[in-house]
């Protein structure tokens, strides 16, 4: 059970990472492309 939470726990980091990276690069883009 604690390997499970543990596991779901590290998932949820690095779906976390993923989406901040993705909303960073996102936001960089839609700057460069005002100007």
């Amino acid at each position: 059970m604690m390997l499970f939470l543990e596991q779901m726990l590290n998932g949820l980091q690095f779906g976390v990472m993923l989406f901040l990276l993705a909303a960073g690069l996102t936001l960089i883009f839609w700057n460069y492309g005002r100007h």
